[in-house]
């Protein structure tokens, strides 16, 4: 097995691997270290590594399903990688410019995505974050009265941003059509079956059962808990060569408004294992032009 070192980045999840070679193929020693990692820590930071589209898919390919796949081949067919970047600079870039509130990739379909990943292409600096929570921590630290208010309860999530925050900044995204799914707001984990607090700021659009003003003022109040707590919290400041690798339903993630004229941030996307929804890329209206 190869000898790796392993370092939290903070209490509720997030940690830096270092002395993997990615560019070859594991053993399974290793593998199913890497395995639990990803399932205890959820966000995996490998820094300053040089990768190419199939070394990123095959780390993505191997970390998610029920058994590890047989080799190299069966874990890069188990993952897709994005033909665009997310870049502030290409043409035709995913999420040019504006801020992102939290939220799970997928959280409008039936199965969301399990693990995303992004790699650093080319990266500026000063470079705008990616931050992380934890929507596992964030179930099990819910206060007592708060938990019961919300048990049994259903959410509903859509495609789009919710008209949530300083709309000038947001990202503004056209689907070709509105997506939606109705889930528990305590969702089992699809692979550990531990619950999660499942509900967004970007994604979620109401509490069923409730009056609309009712629904957003508990979803206010879940959110304070998700996206306040310094415990359940990590910031990613990017540089070229990282990558950054995490359980998309085990946690949500956001970032600061992004601009055409700061620094490059384009970064690579590979997902995992290959999704069952639809997947089609939205239009994105440039904030800036818009403004």
């Amino acid at each position: 097995m190869a000898e790796f070192a392993v370092r939290d980045l903070s209490p509720a999840l997030g940690a830096e691997v270092e002395g993997v070679d990615l560019s070859s193929e594991l053993d399974g020693d290793t593998i199913q270290r890497l395995r639990q990692l990803f399932d205890d820590r959820s966000v995996l930071v490998f820094r300053d590594v040089e990768l190419d589209d199939d070394d990123q898919a095959y780390l993505a390919g191997l970390l998610v399903g029920r058994e590890a796949p047989r080799d190299r081949g069966s874990a890069i067919d188990n993952a897709v990688v994005y033909k665009e970047h997310y870049s502030n600079k290409e043409e035709g870039g995913y999420a040019p410019t504006g801020r992102l509130l939290y939220h799970s990739d997928s959280m409008w379909a039936e199965t969301p995505s399990e693990l995303l990943s992004l790699y650093g292409v080319k990266v500026g600096q000063p470079s705008v974050p990616t931050t992380w929570v934890s929507t596992a921590y964030a179930w099990t630290s819910l206060p007592d009265q708060l938990r019961k208010r919300i048990e049994g309860l259903e959410v509903e999530h859509m495609t789009g941003q919710q008209p949530r925050g300083n709309e000038a900044e947001m990202l503004k995204a056209v689907h070709e059509e509105t997506r939606s799914v109705v889930t528990p707001i305590a969702k089992p984990h699809p692979r550990t079956g531990r619950p999660l607090l499942f509900a967004s700021e970007m994604a979620t659009s109401r509490i069923l059962g409730m009056t609309r003003e009712d629904s957003e003022d508990l979803l206010q109040e879940l959110f304070t808990h998700l996206y306040n707590d310094p415990e359940n919290f990590y910031q990613h400041e990017w540089r070229q060569h990282d990558l950054v690798i995490w359980d998309n339903v085990a946690t949500q993630h956001g970032r600061p408004n992004l601009t055409r004229e700061g620094a490059e941030r384009t970064l690579r996307k590979v997902i995992a294992p290959v999704p069952t929804h639809h997947m089609a890329k939205p239009s994105f209206v440039d904030t800036a032009a818009s403004s």
